[in-house]
């Protein structure tokens, strides 16, 4: 029989280092989705045996894997462990208009069905930080559900993004001024003030 995936072979007994260790000898079902881990544990002995034993891991291996929703595509995971804001393809940046002084703006890309990539920025004095962001969110969503992609909805994304940004203007802030450059802060709350709670869609 191959190996079964999912399903981890466990063989404990006592030794002269760890006497005390209690003999352990089972089938471990292990499945992870969105970061959750799933485990359970089936013994030898309570089931009949070491083949008895795995027919219930996988049995139940089986029945789990049908109830968890699919795994994450692991190209969309690697970009989201990437995304600063919670938001594949939102970002936020400070950036120098030509004043000699950084200002906040919110950027999306996306890439369009001929693989071209697309890029917006919307500025957050602009806008406020809020409608910057929205804005962002609903032009993201519309051009991923032009090409009939999977994506959050713009509420979805905007509650994500909003207090990361908040946090990541703190980090861009203390950088800038460390080197010498100035930041201007006037459209963005202050980190220290900011209630992650209070955060809501703009009407």
């Amino acid at each position: 029989m191959s190996k079964p995936t999912n399903v981890f072979r466990i063989d404990i007994e006592p030794s002269d280092e760890h006497p005390n260790r209690h003999s352990t000898h089972g089938w471990q079902v292990r499945v992870k989705r969105h970061n959750e881990q799933h485990t359970k544990y089936f013994s030898d002995k309570k089931f009949g045996g070491k083949e008895s034993a795995l027919e219930e891991s996988v049995e139940y291996r089986d029945d789990l894997l049908e109830e968890l929703p699919p795994p994450q595509d692991p190209v969309k995971k690697s970009a989201l462990a990437r995304s600063k804001t919670g938001v594949i393809g939102l970002n936020f940046c400070h950036k120098d208009d030509g004043s000699g002084t950084l200002k906040p703006y919110v950027q999306i890309s996306w890439l369009e069905e001929d693989g071209a990539r697309r890029s917006a920025a919307f500025s957050v004095n602009k806008w406020s930080l809020d409608r910057a962001v929205w804005k962002a969110c609903q032009q993201l969503y519309e051009a991923r559900q032009s090409q009939d992609r999977d994506a959050p909805e713009p509420e979805e994304m905007y509650q994500t993004a909003i207090p990361k940004i908040v946090e990541q203007h703190r980090r861009l802030t203390r950088k800038a001024r460390a080197r010498g450059n100035d930041v201007d802060v006037s459209s963005m709350p202050d980190p220290d003030e900011f209630d992650p709670d209070s955060v809501a869609v703009p009407e």
